[in-house]
């Protein structure tokens, strides 16, 4: 006499399939939420630590940054470029330099800015090993110096291509109007100004105002380089 062994049906199977597809449907999000809170103050810890090295070795090249040769004019990408070529890249490893006449660069660019125009209006974009990237243009500019800004994606161009979301800003303050001083900074300009986690807090959460995009890094660095869980754009 043979015994009946059990198994499950088509039925059974398809609704277990159901249950274990709405359960990762609910908890996939929140892993992934909770990946990107952990990955992102890494990579702008090291973009962060890796700017300020190269600047760091330019200067003991080329003397104080008060004495190097800024972008004269805003948004004048020639000059910008030079600046880059000159005091930045050089001191970069691991890292290759994509023209604005490159098409898919000139898309990277139009992430990293959303200013519209064409590709002549872009700065080059320069390409890490590791999938990030960044590019430059200056701010407020004479001959005495300028606001040079930077704008970090640390997975170019995977999505969402949003600020504070991929896109983060940093800042050299080549101009010493503002502090009496040249230097590198996470954030914009109007982190300067303040002092207190509420007030980066306030600056992050207004960060579709010009100065403010992609200054919640500026947040995440006064965190100890960590993403809080009332961070806003996560």
């Amino acid at each position: 006499m043979y015994k009946s062994e059990k198994a499950f049906t088509l039925a059974e199977v398809l609704i277990t399939l159901g249950i274990i597809g709405i359960v990762a449907a609910m908890t996939l999000p929140s892993i992934v939420a909770h990946y990107k809170k952990k990955e992102i103050p890494i990579r702008l810890k090291k973009f962060s630590s890796t700017m300020q090295n190269a600047l760091n070795l330019a200067v003991n090249d080329y003397g104080d940054m008060s004495t190097w040769t800024y972008p004269t004019e805003q948004n004048d990408i020639e000059s910008t470029t030079a600046f880059v070529d000159k005091y930045i890249f050089p001191y970069l490893t691991g890292i290759r330099k994509c023209a604005a006449s490159d098409e898919r660069c000139a898309k990277i660019a139009l992430n990293l800015y959303a200013n519209g125009g064409t590709r002549q209006d872009y700065t080059p974009v320069y390409i890490f090993a590791d999938g990030s990237c960044f590019s430059l243009i200056a701010g407020d500019s004479s001959s005495i110096g300028a606001q040079l800004h930077i704008s970090f994606d640390y997975n170019c161009m995977g999505k969402p291509n949003e600020k504070d979301k991929d896109i983060f800003a940093f800042y050299i303050l080549g101009k010493p109007g503002y502090t009496k001083s040249y230097k590198f900074i996470t954030g914009n300009f109007p982190v300067l100004y303040i002092n207190t986690r509420e007030e980066y807090l306030d600056l992050c959460k207004r960060h579709t105002e010009a100065a403010n995009r992609g200054i919640c890094s500026a947040l995440i660095e006064y965190d100890g380089w960590e993403i809080k869980d009332d961070y806003p754009w996560l």
